[in-house]
């Protein structure tokens, strides 16, 4: 049983009411994280309400640090409840203009995944788990589905559930234009189409691509490759014109840059790395970007008599630690799996403690892998 604020003399703060003690997660959470479920269900309950006390009065009456106490406004802040400011923090209308999920209803999120894909699907196995034990030890549910065109317009036309969050994973732009149109809660696991506004969390794939080929360049590589699943995604579309702008953009040496698109069946994969590896006589730079498996670039480059890394290097984009187990290991720009776990699952729980979702998206860095 998680306890309420003590005091210093180990007497409970007066009329500070205990923490909630229904979630399991309580107990598995630091004492910020603790504060601010707390507040958080008191915004939704209506029992916190305007002018907000002071940081120092607030701290005492919750036997409570001040450092604690603003850590956990800040993560409320983040969720869009709150906003900080010099003397304190105020909260923000939209609070209370959303409705939350009904006390006792099975909070669900459904990831809905385009079934055209499911190749690679393995490539979110393991994110897949780490967000469904996140969200389970706050009660909620994570469900997949692997969805055929007529499905995803199935599930458009179902009644609008207000337990119910649907993360799309990087489906194509109609369908995200199909659920956009419903106002059904959603939030985009990729990057949102032209002209829609909505929710995400998302890899800065384009970012990477545009980095690893700099520094390729960089390193005296005048010919270029990226190998990328074939795909209608915003996002997959977004990475091939970094990749080609940053081939354009570079001026010291002319620049041969190729986009090699794939399936992720065995024969299509097999005909290109044919095509990756044919031919390649002057220093070549190689983009591998998930899911194309960096294994087989590199083994079809070492089977054409292709010296790595002398004479090409290959780069993995976004791919998991597991498979760029490698030696040696080639330079990588890891997926950020943890940090989008997180922000899934704090958009997750400020939807189903107000109703709302947060504003915009969050765009997470991919950062280059030390070896």
């Amino acid at each position: 049983m998680v306890k309420p604020y003590m005091s210093r003399a180990g007497k409970p703060r007066s009329p500070t009411p205990a923490l909630p003690t229904e979630d399991s997660a309580m107990r598995l959470q630091s004492k910020p994280h603790q504060l601010a479920e707390f507040l958080r269900q008191s915004i939704r309950l209506g029992k916190l309400a305007e002018p907000l006390p002071g940081m120092r009065s607030w701290s005492r009456e919750l036997g409570v640090s001040r450092r604690t106490l603003d850590t956990a406004l800040r993560l409320l802040q983040a969720e869009g409840l709150l906003t900080m400011h010099p003397r304190g923090a105020k909260l923000n209308p939209v609070v209370a203009a959303k409705t939350p999920a009904p006390t006792g209803v099975k909070k669900r999120v459904r990831w809905l995944i385009d079934g055209t894909y499911r190749h690679y699907l393995h490539s979110h196995h393991r994110t897949f788990e780490l967000l469904h034990e996140r969200l389970r030890v706050r009660g909620i549910e994570l469900k997949s589905e692997i969805c055929t065109p007529v499905r995803l317009r199935e599930i458009a036309r179902q009644t609008t559930n207000s337990n119910e969050l649907l993360l799309l994973g990087s489906l194509p732009p109609t369908y995200q234009e199909l659920f956009a149109a419903t106002g059904k809660p959603v939030l985009v696991l990729g990057e949102v189409a032209a002209g829609l506004d909505l929710p995400f969390v998302n890899s800065d794939q384009a970012g990477a691509v545009r980095h690893a080929a700099f520094r390729l360049l960089r390193k005296g590589c005048t010919h270029l490759k990226l190998v990328h699943v074939k795909s209608a995604a915003t996002g997959m579309r977004s990475a091939v014109a970094a990749f080609r702008a940053a081939c354009s953009e570079w001026t010291k040496t002319p620049v041969t840059g190729q986009a090699i698109a794939t399936e992720l069946d065995l024969t299509s994969l097999l005909n290109s790395m044919r095509r990756a590896t044919a031919q390649i006589k002057q220093r070549t730079g190689i983009l591998v970007l998930s899911p194309v498996p960096i294994a087989m670039v590199i083994t079809a480059l070492l089977q054409h008599g292709v010296a790595v890394p002398a004479q090409a290097e290959v780069i993995a984009l976004l791919h998991s630690a597991e498979s760029t187990h490698l030696y040696p290991p080639p330079p990588a720009y890891a997926w950020p799996m943890t940090a989008i776990v997180r922000e899934v699952t704090k958009a997750a729980e400020l939807f189903f403690n107000t109703g709302s979702l947060p504003a915009g998206g969050k765009l997470l860095t991919a950062e280059m892998a030390k070896v």
